[in-house]
Order: structure tokens, then sequence, then C-alpha cells
């Protein structure tokens, strides 16, 4: 593997796209400095400042005596980080997790967290609309992804 450059991610709480980012981080035991930005874009100054635009992710890539380079979509981020680190084989049975896999899955639990309330808002719009089936299905997809933040969250507790 390449000697690490020094990764700072713009990231979003709740936003998918950024999810996949921090993911694929984590998978690739890869640390990096996360970002936090305002929900609203046009709060998001750091970013804008950054990369000369509001959305997120955004990842800057910083090497010694040279000029950061910054990746302003998830997929230029993800095969960035494909093609520049090779992923790392997974634990064998019995061996500990590592800090980034820990980080994964604490942030695979906030995020399942984020899409069942998005998933019960979608159903509540659906049910005031009047389209009791599209709710319906949306409650039973939220109801799943608390069960699934459930269980992740007691995975991380045990960590």
């Amino acid at each position: 593997m390449p000697e690490q450059d020094r990764l700072t991610l713009y990231n979003l709480h709740g936003c998918p796209y950024c999810a996949l980012v921090r993911l694929r981080l984590g998978e690739l035991g890869l640390s990096y400095t996360l970002r936090e930005q305002p929900a609203a874009r046009s709060e998001r100054r750091e970013v804008l400042e950054v990369s000369g635009q509001p959305t997120v992710p955004v990842l800057v890539i910083s090497r010694a005596e040279q000029p950061d380079e910054i990746l302003d979509d998830e997929i230029k981020i993800l095969r960035y980080l494909d093609e520049r680190y090779q992923p790392r084989a997974l634990p064998q049975d019995g061996e500990p997790w590592g800090k980034a896999d820990d980080r994964a899955l604490r942030s695979a639990a906030e995020n399942l967290g984020d899409v069942a309330q998005q998933l019960e808002e979608l159903a509540q719009g659906a049910a005031a609309s009047g389209d009791a089936d599209r709710a319906n299905i949306l409650r039973a997809a939220a109801g799943h992804a608390a069960l699934a933040e459930g269980w992740t969250s007691r995975q991380v507790e045990q960590l």
C-alpha cells in the first residue's frame, strides 16, 4: 500500500453519498479528518471555500510538497480510493476489528437511524396525500431500518 495521504472529508450527517465514502475509507483502513457541514447549503462556507461548491462529499488529499487534490463527487472519491489503495483482507475469525472498522460500524448505525427517520417522514407525507399503500410500504421499510439500526448499535456497544 502506498504511503497514506492526509485525507479530509467534508461530510453531512445523514447524507447517503457521504456514508458511502466513509464506509469505503473504513473498509480500506484509512484514517481521515471529518469536517461536518451544516444541513443548510447556504451555511456551508467551509466546503464552498475548499471546493467552490456547497455540496458534499468532498475529499481533500494532501501530500508533502504537492498542492492539495480536491475530489467533489462520491464516484470520483470512491474511484480514487480504489485505485490508490488496495482493499485489505477481511479479519479472520476471532481477529479483532481495527479502529477504522469500528468507525465504519458506528457510522453505519448512525446512518441507519437517519434512514429510518427519513422513511417515516416519507410515510407521513404519503399518508397525508391519501396514498395509504405507499405509506404502509414506507412505514414497513422504516421499521426494518430501525431494527437494523438497533442491531448495529448493539454491535457497536460490544466493541
